[in-house]
């Protein structure tokens, strides 16, 4: 039997959602170690707020703002889901980061060495065959490798997999949940021990094109590319995407993303809009100068999930729980394509509970178009 607890409300009444979320995960006299949850930004946040001080009181709750929610019915919108980590099972320890606008590449080293002495000292054996990091982070802050890459690299062979929080595509707000209330310009970083079997995995739907790209002129602080190969970056790009330099559009451009490969995998990193006044483009990620990359071009995406969890599932057998991020521009394919019915059909077969995201994070590496996750079997409990 399944031990890690997973609900979904679809209701627009902030109380009603955060009663049936609360009764599903803890309503029979549970108490679990962690409850995470991933709402819609359509909800009232200061009412879902209060309503989640009120029910879940002293019980650990983290979550963020999304654009779009993987639930147990496969992906929904305007609606929260969440899941709660029995103590039974799983033990945890979780660090807040503030003001990451102005983070430094020390902040993230130093809160990284408190992690994982806070994490020694509770569980002296803890190491990466029974502990896993999950992140999440402001999708709009702009920090996010700094973040990733300083925590990533205090942590040894503990994984990490996280996901940029979202507010649908408005690009204003997202706000993230620790324990008190909702913020913003601000990441979590949780770490969570388990003698279950799991695996970490990052994969993406996209095949390195045969035409090489360099920066030659970028802002990596701002994430704008203005000169590829030498040339104003929309008229290259568009050039090497096959189509006009007029008819960049977002569905091109999430169909080829710029494929960067670091440690011998190929690492995504996603168009944000494109200036065709000024010939620039915004990335959801830092590319700086001189960095020689790939245009992409797609697979089937379907084909790319099932092959995924059919090798999880071979590995450490039926799956409990996944916990996955999935980029808001694999969302915006899957819809253009018609292919939304049959992803979140893989998605419930095979227990994905998550967000959509701004951006995703794997180890020390941020990227996008991508779906990262934490696979949590049942182990031998189940036979």
């Amino acid at each position: 039997m399944t031990v890690i607890k997973k609900a979904v409300s679809l209701s627009q009444n902030e109380k009603k959602a955060v009663e049936e979320l609360y009764q599903q995960l803890c309503g029979e006299n549970t108490d679990p170690a962690l409850c995470l949850f991933f709402c819609s930004p359509k909800y009232d946040l200061d009412l879902l707020e209060q309503e989640l001080l009120n029910h879940f009181g002293d019980i650990p709750l983290i979550g963020c703002t999304t654009a779009g929610e993987i639930t147990p019915l496969g992906y929904q919108e305007n609606s929260i889901t969440g899941v709660a980590f029995p103590k039974g099972h799983f033990r945890i320890v979780s660090r807040r980061i503030d003001k990451i606008s102005t983070f430094r590449i020390q902040d993230g080293i130093d809160a990284g060495e408190q992690l994982i002495a806070d994490l020694k000292k509770d569980i002296p054996h803890a190491n990466g065959n029974n502990t896993f990091a999950f992140m999440l982070i402001d999708g709009l802050s702009n920090a996010e490798e700094r973040v990733t890459a300083s925590i990533g690299s205090q942590l040894g062979d503990i994984p990490l997999v996280g996901g940029s929080t979202a507010d649908n595509w408005d690009l204003e707000k997202t706000s993230l949940f620790f324990k008190d209330g909702f913020s913003r310009d601000m990441a979590v970083v949780i770490l969570i021990h388990t003698e279950l079997p799991f695996q970490v995995h990052y994969t993406h739907h996209y095949v390195a094109g045969d035409a090489k790209a360099v920066i030659t002129e970028a802002d990596s602080i701002a994430r704008i590319v203005h000169e590829i190969n030498g040339l104003p970056a929309t008229q290259e790009y568009a050039r090497l995407c096959g189509v006009d330099e007029k008819d960049l559009t977002i569905s091109v451009y999430s169909n080829h993303p710029i494929l960067m490969k670091i440690g011998g995998k190929y690492y995504s990193r996603s168009v944000v809009e494109v200036s065709h006044k000024e010939q620039t483009i915004r990335f959801a990620c830092a590319i700086g100068k001189r960095v020689v990359c790939t245009i992409a071009r797609p697979s089937d995406p379907i084909i790319n999930l099932v092959r995924l969890f059919e090798k999880i599932n071979t590995d450490i057998g039926p799956l409990d729980l996944v916990l996955g991020c999935d980029c808001a521009a694999r969302k915006m394919i899957c819809e253009e394509q018609g292919l939304m019915d049959k992803i979140s059909q893989v998605y419930a077969d095979n227990n994905v509970i998550g967000f959509v995201t701004f951006g995703e994070q794997y180890n020390t590496i941020h990227m996008n178009n991508s779906f990262c996750c934490i696979a949590i079997g049942m182990g031998e409990q189940n036979g």
